[in-house]
């Protein structure tokens, strides 16, 4: 009676292991259609990413050159700019002293004399004692155009005055040296009064005081040759600096 009892536990072990068997295998070929179906999609997502990457990295190199371009393109017209502005600034500068230069057209133009063609006259002449010396300032002008020949003369001083009670007259020259501080107006041996314009001239410069002699006046002569083409006398005892407001 015992055995049959044993026989039927050892029955249902034996099934039970077999189950047990076959859920583990089927376990084991779950397991293994799981992870070969994870690997399968995971390496296509990797391929995917990889494209990506690979598109990206593209990309970021396309961007880098136009980028590299770009910045080449701005810096080429900044120096464009930066050129642009220098040449406005010169044709604003030369603008202005063209602007200067015709007022002191049309100012020296005023100043030609309305006479005959050729005609000189003397605008200003100021003339100051300075110790021993005769500072003088002279504006000349001369109607003529600018093709006509220039006008070649002298300067004569005369100065009008005393010595040892006796009204005189005597010619006044530069000193032999240039004074101290003057530069010297012409090469060495010309004569200082000598004239050579076409329209305008404006002289400056020294004439020796003559010993004993009072002057009171002075006379300007412009010569061509021997004749006198124009003359104005100037005080020297009213004469004051900038005393012919024509001159500077």
């Amino acid at each position: 009676m015992t055995q049959p009892s044993t026989a039927r536990g050892g029955g249902f072990s034996g099934w039970l292991v077999r189950g047990l068997s076959r859920l583990m295998l089927l376990l084991v070929v779950f397991a293994a259609g799981a992870l070969a179906m994870h690997f399968g999609m995971h390496a296509g997502e990797h391929a995917e990413l990889q494209a990506r990457q690979s598109q990206v990295e593209s990309l970021q190199a396309e961007l880098s050159r136009v980028q590299a371009d770009l910045a080449a393109r701005r810096s080429e017209a900044e120096v464009q700019a930066g050129t642009q502005r220098v040449l406005q600034d010169k044709n604003a500068e030369l603008q202005q002293e063209l602007g200067r230069t015709r007022d002191q057209l049309a100012f020296y133009e005023q100043l030609i004399p309305p006479g005959p063609a050729g005609a000189v006259a003397v605008r200003a002449f100021d003339i100051q004692a300075d110790g021993d010396l005769l500072r003088y300032r002279v504006l000349l002008t001369r109607n003529a155009s600018p093709q006509a020949e220039p006008f070649k003369g002298r300067m004569r001083f005369v100065a009008n005055g005393r010595s040892q009670g006796k009204a005189v007259k005597i010619e006044l020259n530069p000193p032999v040296a240039p004074a101290a501080g003057e530069a010297a107006a012409s090469a060495p041996g010309a004569d200082p009064l000598t004239l050579v314009f076409d329209q305008f001239q404006r002289s400056t410069g020294v004439l020796q005081q003559v010993p004993d002699l009072t002057i009171e006046s002075v006379r300007l002569e412009i010569l061509e040759g021997d004749t006198v083409r124009a003359a104005q006398d100037a005080d020297l005892n009213r004469a004051a600096p900038g005393h012919a407001g024509v001159l500077p």
